[in-house]
């Protein structure tokens, strides 16, 4: 179960510092039904249609090999998930 406050656009854990007394408790599916988004804070369990709550997608990664190079001038061997390619240490 998670709760949804009344004017928010996100679904917390009961733990969560962003609920308060007056939150509406409801299943994860009903607040994915209903178009919420999972908290950033608390992280509370996330279902898509297309992958369901503890079960993962085989052969298949969210992850790129980091696009910049080293101070050797050889390709880093960082893995990222950030949309332009690069890791954190070679943002441009």
């Amino acid at each position: 179960m998670v709760y949804k406050t009344p004017s928010g656009k996100k679904y917390h854990l009961a733990s969560c510092r962003m609920v308060k007394n007056v939150s509406q408790k409801l299943s994860v599916t009903n607040a994915v039904n209903e178009g919420l988004q999972a908290c950033k804070i608390c992280k509370p369990a996330i279902i898509t249609s297309q992958n369901p709550v503890g079960k993962r997608t085989q052969g298949q990664s969210n992850t790129q090999q980091c696009n910049g190079n080293t101070k050797k001038g050889t390709r880093c061997q960082h893995r990222t998930s950030i949309g332009n390619g690069y890791c954190f240490q070679h943002q441009p």
